[in-house]
Protein backbone atom coordinates (compact mmCIF):
# COMPACT_ATOMS: atom_id res chain seq x y z
CA UNK A 1 0.00 0.00 0.00
CA UNK A 2 2.58 2.47 0.65
CA UNK A 3 4.86 1.30 -2.35
CA UNK A 4 1.72 2.93 -4.33
CA UNK A 5 3.53 6.09 -6.79
CA UNK A 6 1.79 9.21 -8.40
CA UNK A 7 1.44 9.64 -11.94
CA UNK A 8 4.61 11.57 -12.32
CA UNK A 9 6.63 8.43 -9.94
CA UNK A 10 6.68 10.01 -7.29
CA UNK A 11 6.23 7.90 -3.81
CA UNK A 12 2.60 8.73 -2.08
CA UNK A 13 3.72 6.88 1.19
CA UNK A 14 -0.08 5.84 2.04
CA UNK A 15 -0.26 4.10 5.15
CA UNK A 16 -3.17 1.85 6.39
CA UNK A 17 -5.44 3.23 8.95
CA UNK A 18 -7.59 0.39 9.81
CA UNK A 19 -8.18 -3.21 8.32
CA UNK A 20 -11.68 -4.44 7.32
CA UNK A 21 -12.44 -8.23 7.46
CA UNK A 22 -14.98 -10.38 7.54
CA UNK A 23 -16.58 -11.89 10.43
CA UNK A 24 -15.17 -15.19 9.95
CA UNK A 25 -11.54 -13.82 9.91
CA UNK A 26 -12.17 -11.24 12.45
CA UNK A 27 -11.01 -13.44 15.43
CA UNK A 28 -8.12 -15.24 13.49
CA UNK A 29 -6.95 -11.54 12.68
CA UNK A 30 -7.36 -9.99 16.11
CA UNK A 31 -4.91 -12.89 17.58
CA UNK A 32 -2.60 -12.46 14.61
CA UNK A 33 -2.57 -8.17 15.12
CA UNK A 34 -2.80 -8.36 18.85
CA UNK A 35 -0.22 -11.06 19.68
CA UNK A 36 3.36 -10.33 20.86
CA UNK A 37 5.14 -12.91 19.27
CA UNK A 38 4.93 -14.98 15.95
CA UNK A 39 3.95 -18.24 15.14
CA UNK A 40 7.31 -20.18 15.59
CA UNK A 41 8.73 -18.34 18.59
CA UNK A 42 8.69 -21.10 20.30
CA UNK A 43 11.69 -22.25 18.40
CA UNK A 44 13.57 -19.19 18.23
CA UNK A 45 13.01 -17.04 21.43
CA UNK A 46 12.84 -13.27 21.32
CA UNK A 47 11.26 -13.35 18.01
CA UNK A 48 8.74 -9.94 18.02
CA UNK A 49 5.26 -9.42 16.23
CA UNK A 50 6.25 -6.65 14.07
CA UNK A 51 2.73 -6.16 13.22
CA UNK A 52 1.57 -6.00 16.57
CA UNK A 53 -1.05 -3.27 16.87
CA UNK A 54 -0.39 -1.88 13.74
CA UNK A 55 -4.02 -0.96 12.59
CA UNK A 56 -7.34 -2.06 14.03
CA UNK A 57 -9.42 -4.25 12.92
CA UNK A 58 -13.12 -3.42 11.79
CA UNK A 59 -15.41 -6.39 10.86
CA UNK A 60 -18.35 -6.38 8.29
CA UNK A 61 -21.58 -8.85 8.20
CA UNK A 62 -21.62 -7.38 4.82
CA UNK A 63 -18.06 -8.53 3.71
CA UNK A 64 -18.83 -12.14 5.28
CA UNK A 65 -21.81 -12.56 3.08
CA UNK A 66 -20.35 -11.43 -0.14
CA UNK A 67 -17.09 -13.06 0.27
CA UNK A 68 -15.53 -14.31 3.37
CA UNK A 69 -12.22 -14.66 2.07
CA UNK A 70 -11.34 -10.99 1.00
CA UNK A 71 -10.01 -7.89 3.35
CA UNK A 72 -9.14 -4.53 3.02
CA UNK A 73 -6.46 -2.08 4.31
CA UNK A 74 -8.25 1.12 4.35
CA UNK A 75 -6.65 4.70 4.78
CA UNK A 76 -8.68 7.25 6.33
CA UNK A 77 -8.12 9.83 3.99
CA UNK A 78 -9.62 8.00 0.81
CA UNK A 79 -13.03 7.20 2.06
CA UNK A 80 -15.69 10.76 3.25
CA UNK A 81 -18.85 10.30 4.98
CA UNK A 82 -21.62 12.20 2.41
CA UNK A 83 -25.20 13.34 3.37
CA UNK A 84 -28.33 13.87 1.81
CA UNK A 85 -28.28 17.73 0.79
CA UNK A 86 -25.38 18.57 3.12
CA UNK A 87 -27.66 18.18 6.54
CA UNK A 88 -25.38 16.45 9.43
CA UNK A 89 -27.65 16.09 11.65
CA UNK A 90 -30.51 13.27 11.94
CA UNK A 91 -34.03 13.98 11.54
CA UNK A 92 -36.26 13.34 14.57
CA UNK A 93 -39.79 13.15 13.73
CA UNK A 94 -42.19 12.01 17.15
CA UNK A 95 -45.64 11.33 17.81
CA UNK A 96 -48.18 11.77 20.33
CA UNK A 97 -49.91 8.67 20.88
CA UNK A 98 -53.44 8.18 20.86
CA UNK A 99 -53.96 4.25 20.87
CA UNK A 100 -50.25 4.09 23.61
CA UNK A 101 -49.81 6.22 26.39
CA UNK A 102 -46.68 7.78 25.17
CA UNK A 103 -44.46 9.36 22.69
CA UNK A 104 -43.33 7.70 19.52
CA UNK A 105 -40.24 8.84 18.15
CA UNK A 106 -38.67 8.64 14.70
CA UNK A 107 -34.92 9.04 13.42
CA UNK A 108 -33.17 8.91 10.57
CA UNK A 109 -29.95 10.05 9.37
CA UNK A 110 -29.50 10.09 4.98
CA UNK A 111 -25.91 8.83 5.13
CA UNK A 112 -23.53 7.45 2.80
CA UNK A 113 -19.64 6.89 1.91
CA UNK A 114 -17.77 8.12 -1.02
CA UNK A 115 -14.61 6.60 -2.15
CA UNK A 116 -12.01 9.67 -2.56
CA UNK A 117 -9.26 7.80 -3.75
CA UNK A 118 -9.25 4.54 -4.99
CA UNK A 119 -5.34 4.15 -3.87
CA UNK A 120 -6.65 4.70 0.04
CA UNK A 121 -8.00 1.00 -0.40
CA UNK A 122 -6.40 -2.33 -1.05
CA UNK A 123 -7.87 -5.75 -1.39
CA UNK A 124 -6.24 -8.68 -0.20
CA UNK A 125 -7.85 -11.75 -1.59
CA UNK A 126 -7.31 -15.50 -0.44
CA UNK A 127 -7.92 -18.62 -2.09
Amino acid sequence: MNAQKSFDGKQLAIEPDLLLTPTALYTKTKQVLGSSSVEGADINAGIINPLQNVVPVVKSQRLQAQNAKNWYLINKQAIEVSYLNGVETPFIDQQTGFTVDGVTTKVRIDAGVNVLDHRGIVRVTNA
